[in-house]
């Protein structure tokens, strides 16, 4: 196939008007491969009637993002309940969308990012009109593996999938481990934007942002949800001040889906005598980002779960040494003494003494930092690239290559036409 690939790319985690850096990683990657291929994205957009209404702008039939034309699809769920349901509540969202599309200009694939209940629902309408669909995995896909009811349906949908992308190595061994044959998983890692996220001047990326040229700054750059362990951050940060009493913490991220969590964290920094050396920075557009990062002595994140961090990568790129945990493919990037250091999970105490080494004069070189990660890292535009060539390569592979999972999935679906029927 020379021509330029059709795709229609469909991710509930898209930036949209309420929260402009809500899953900017995907978008950045739809952007890059749009430049070589016909890509249309879908974002299900949930809603309850009464309870979650759709805000104006999801009413409209779509909207544009980053220069792409993004289709709106609401898709009715519960909050927190009937989880198992979400699979087919999204494959009834999308549907009439991805049908109408591929009779105006047959698709030759859908792309459908996270596991559940993205991979699940896109999954399903694929099947329906007979084309191949590939999934990204993400990070989630480690939790809800373990769901009794979601995680048969992740499973299944795919080991069926014509191919999965992993973002970190860490996630394609659980999908092998979980039956998904070893040559339909491809590793590709999240890319960074090297024009905003680049080596900087120090004191002038303080002035910009009005802080004291002198105090150690570290930085936190998540989302204020509990995976994150921002709390863990706190209690190490407050060791660390025992012996630097002049260190500042800033936490760049805004609130999520638990609501609470953020009090709790403006209570715990009162309660440990910090709250006054902590700022809750918000939500910011990656330039800012950029800016705290290059104004930044340290960065630390020290998650229970991840996939490829993409602030970690960014930290990194801005040459500044990252304390991290040993989950996802953070071990990939960082390494002890030569850019940052490796933490246990929940241990604060490891935590105070690996920022009290790294905050000691000289012991960084930030160019050489930023270097390496551009040896491991490519841009989007070459992450796009590996995205199309493994399409391709698993287009070619031919009806004899058709994982094991589909062709039993095709023979149940030809014996009970009504198996694949919504709630």
């Amino acid at each position: 196939m020379s021509r330029a690939l059709r795709i229609v790319s469909v991710c509930r985690g898209l930036p949209t008007p309420d929260d402009p850096a809500g899953g900017i990683f995907v978008l950045n990657r739809l952007v890059a491969m749009a430049a070589h291929s016909d890509v249309r994205a879908v974002q299900p957009l949930p809603y309850l009637p009464g309870a979650k209404p759709l805000p104006a702008w999801a009413r409209r039939p779509g909207r544009e993002q980053g220069g792409l034309r993004v289709e709106n699809a609401p898709m009715f769920y519960l909050p927190g309940v009937l989880k198992s349901l979400d699979g087919r509540w999204l494959a009834r969202s999308i549907e009439p969308i991805v049908e109408r599309l591929h009779r105006e200009r047959p698709i030759d694939l859908i792309d459908a990012h996270f596991g559940y209940p993205d991979g699940a629902g896109c999954l399903r309408v694929a099947q329906r009109l007979g084309v191949p669909c590939f999934i990204t995995v993400r990070g989630f896909e480690t939790e809800r593996v373990h769901d009794a009811l979601v995680g048969p349906q992740m499973v299944k949908a795919l080991r069926a999938a014509t191919g999965c992308i992993a973002v970190s190595h860490s996630l394609a061994d659980l999908l092998i481990d979980h039956g998904v044959d070893r040559e339909r998983v491809r590793v590709i890692h999240n890319a960074i934007d090297r024009s905003t996220f680049r080596v900087g001047d120090l004191p002038q990326a303080r002035l910009r942002l009005g802080l004291d040229a002198s105090a150690p700054l570290i930085v936190s750059v998540a989302r204020l949800i509990s995976l994150k362990r921002h709390h863990v951050l706190l209690d190490a940060f407050a060791r660390l001040r025992r012996q630097r009493p002049d260190a500042r913490l800033a936490i760049v991220g805004g609130e999520s889906f638990e609501p609470r969590y953020p009090e709790q964290l403006r209570a715990q920094a009162e309660a440990l005598g910090v709250a006054a050396a902590v700022h809750f920075v918000g939500n910011l557009p990656p330039a800012k980002v950029a800016d705290w990062l290059q104004a930044a002595d340290l960065f630390a994140l020290l998650s229970t779960r991840e996939g490829c961090c993409n602030a970690v990568l960014e930290a990194l790129a801005t040459g500044v040494p990252a304390i991290v945990t040993p989950v996802g493919d953070n071990a990939h990037f960082v390494v002890p003494g030569q850019n940052g250091d490796i933490v246990c999970v929940d241990d604060s105490g490891a935590t105070a003494d690996a920022l009290l080494r790294g905050l000691q004069p000289g012991k960084w070189n930030r160019q050489e930092i930023a270097q390496r990660l551009a040896r491991q890292v490519g841009d989007w535009g070459t992450v796009a690239g590996r995205v199309l060539e493994f399409f391709r390569q698993r287009l070619q592979a031919g009806p004899r290559d058709r994982p094991r999972a589909a062709e039993a999935d095709v023979r149940q679906r030809a014996s009970d036409p009504t198996s694949a029927a919504g709630p």
